[in-house]
């Protein structure tokens, strides 16, 4: 279940092997434990669609993260908003909003590695992706 007001959440596709590396490194930088870092698998559909308006099929497409406040964020947007709170990644933030160019660069980065996630993973070993 998800308590918006008490914690922020970051939701991620936990049979994917980049989503759960990339996970994991979020939880080491998440040092006082202000985001619940989960698996999207984990928390009712009918949840995320009555509380967020998204579904598995959005999840399955891009990570979210979801504010205290209730307000989802996706893909990148929802990775910088994890590090625009986190020093000095906050700086990189910043010049990726500054400058639009960076914007567009990271939004097209972000969609090649969804893309390609479960031939990434298999590349480097992840164990996830045995359902896709």
């Amino acid at each position: 279940m998800i308590e918006t007001g008490k914690y922020e959440y970051m939701l991620f596709d936990g049979d994917c092997g980049v989503c759960t590396y990339s996970a994991e490194v979020a939880r080491r930088m998440d040092k006082k434990g202000r985001f619940r870092i989960e698996p999207y698998q984990a928390v009712p559909e009918e949840e995320l669609k009555r509380q967020f308006g998204i579904d598995y099929s959005d999840c399955d497409k891009r990570a979210y993260v979801i504010s205290r406040k209730g307000r989802t964020y996706g893909g990148a947007f929802g990775i910088n908003y994890f590090l625009l709170q986190r020093f000095p990644w906050s700086l990189l933030v910043v010049l990726v909003y500054a400058v639009p160019v960076l914007l567009l660069l990271e939004l097209i980065g972000y969609r090649l590695v969804v893309k390609n996630r479960h031939r990434i993973s298999r590349w480097f070993g992840f164990k996830a992706c045995l359902v896709k």
